[in-house]
């Protein structure tokens, strides 16, 4: 190999003896006392003489199979998710909830003939085009460079000695007219007649110069260009301007969200499928907080009075669910029933099928933010405080956030993204406790509503900035969905329908409602 000749083996027992293979299995190179201990090993380990792989790098040859994060592990597993190799330290502290974690054997099975090395093959040999048709256009830049240089100090030569030519005649032209002048009042006729003749004939000569350099070209650069230029100029009569601009630098695919031997998901799209001003529910309606029911219907809080609204998805067929409060915050809970957030009065459940409210849980504080998901129901009911509790009262955990959570909705996972309006963050707060932010954008301001759909992707609403943002499971991608230009103004609230497929936009402030499909 071109980087290394000493047995791994050996140097770890200060010896510098040369190596004259590489064993496979173990990843290092190895002398010819050690390739034998190496071989009689059960199972046999591959031994490789170094002369076959003379010209492939040692860094490559001799990678640590121990993890980068915790170098007492072993590199075992491999995260489909994030498209790592993890140890098993690594799978408890950053990838507790990866569910696509496998064997790193399992992972490299098919590898040389599967799609990771053929695309990152691919790849490279485009990055090195790339940089052979960069550093051909360097030196074909330079050589342009080179070929003006050397004509521009020709044309320029010319130009001084013409110029030093003519600024001799003109000093001595101006010595014989001071001279002749001084002449005619000092000296005698005769004397000055000589004078003039002397000069008569040196003028002669002055005036021979300086007609020369009057009828001498002059060098100049001048653009030849191809025949073909003529053929164009008669067909197009205005060929434009120049100008100059600056303009992002042409960039070669690279396909970097294709590397690995799996297949990358579609993206999404949304369609809008209905709309409707709140006027259509009832007069003076604002919708503060909505969810998908059975039906086809949607459930709504009006922030504006005492009840819940019931309707289809189109806003037909509107019915009431009086309340003894205004209702903060609204979460399906199962299919026939739904937990409001009540303010001081608790959380109230609303059995769906009668339409009715059901008993009401009690909780300290103000509950103003809700969400429910296996069982469990998440309520904000303190600053900076998230409790949960089950369906009969009973609190099974508080957990203290750094920042006060503004909306929130649960993952299948069962924790729960909550949106932070003092920071325009989002934040993801797992069941023990734990807290992440997950995302933050300088195109997002004042994250009011949120929601997960059945892949995992977040979609949280711009209230200020007037868009939909969605951040893909991966916790990598991110892009913008939905902005003004689609009609979205002011929105305050999300929700989606794991089952159809839909997103819920609480729009304009709440006074008008959008429903998009997910395709």
């Amino acid at each position: 190999m071109a980087d290394s000749k000493f047995c791994a083996g050996c140097q770890r027992i200060d010896g510098n003896i040369t190596a004259v293979s590489w064993c496979r299995d173990c990843s290092e190179l190895v002398c010819k006392a050690c390739s034998r201990v190496h071989k009689k090993m059960s199972p046999p380990h591959k031994v490789i003489p170094t002369h076959e792989i003379q010209q492939l790098s040692s860094s490559l040859l001799t990678l640590s199979k121990n993890c980068d994060n915790h170098p007492d592990q072993k590199i075992a597993l491999y995260c489909c998710q994030h498209d790592k190799v993890v140890c098993v330290s690594c799978v408890t502290v950053s990838h507790q909830n990866c569910k696509s974690i496998i064997s790193i054997e399992k992972a490299a099975r098919g590898v040389k003939v599967g799609t990771a090395i053929s695309d990152l093959e691919r790849r490279i040999s485009n990055l090195y085009q790339v940089t052979e048709n960069r550093r051909s256009q360097n030196t074909l830049e330079a050589e342009i460079h080179k070929d003006i240089d050397s004509k521009y100090k020709i044309c320029t030569e010319s130009v001084s000695r013409n110029k030093n030519s003519i600024q001799s005649s003109a000093d001595s032209l101006s010595t014989w007219k001071s001279d002749l002048n001084s002449l005619k009042q000092h000296t005698s006729e005769v004397h000055l007649f000589q004078v003039v003749k002397f000069l008569d004939a040196k003028a002669y000569q002055k005036e021979l110069e300086i007609r020369e350099i009057q009828t001498a070209t002059v060098p100049i650069l001048k653009y030849n260009p191809p025949e073909s230029e003529s053929k164009i100029k008669k067909l197009v009569q205005d060929l434009g301007t120049i100008t100059i601009e600056n303009v992002q630098v042409q960039m070669p695919v690279l396909d970097i969200d294709q590397q690995g031997q799996f297949l990358v998901r579609d993206e999404r799209k949304l369609s809008l499928t209905h709309s409707f001003p709140t006027l259509k529910l009832s007069n003076e309606v604002r919708i503060r907080s909505g969810c998908f029911i059975s039906d086809d219907r949607l459930l709504f809080c009006n922030y504006r009075d005492k009840q819940l609204i019931v309707c289809k998805l189109d806003g037909s067929n509107s019915g009431m669910i009086d309340l003894d409060f205004i209702p903060q915050n609204i979460s399906l809970y199962d299919k026939t029933h739904a937990v409001v957030a009540g303010g001081d009065k608790g959380i109230q459940i609303i059995d769906l099928t009668s339409r009715k409210p059901d008993r009401r849980i009690k909780v300290e504080g103000q509950c103003t933010e809700i969400t429910s998901v296996k069982d469990k129901i998440w309520v904000n009911n303190k600053s900076n405080t998230l409790t949960i509790v089950d369906i009969n009262g009973k609190v099974l955990k508080v957990i203290q956030t750094t920042f006060n959570p503004y909306n929130m909705c649960a993952n299948q996972d069962g924790d729960v993204y909550c949106t932070d309006l003092n920071s325009n963050k989002v934040f993801l707060v797992s069941s023990d406790g734990k807290e992440h932010e997950i995302y933050s954008s300088p195109d997002l301001k004042r994250p009011d509503g949120v929601a997960v759909d059945d892949r995992g992707d977040v979609y949280v609403t711009g209230c200020i900035s007037k868009n939909i943002h969605r951040i893909y499971n991966d916790g990598q991608k991110h892009d913008i969905v939905l902005t003004a230009e689609d009609g979205i103004n002011l929105p305050t609230g999300l929700s989606y329908n794991n089952e159809t497929k839909e997103l819920l936009v609480l729009n304009d402030y709440g006074y008008s409602i959008n429903i998009y499909k997910t395709q």
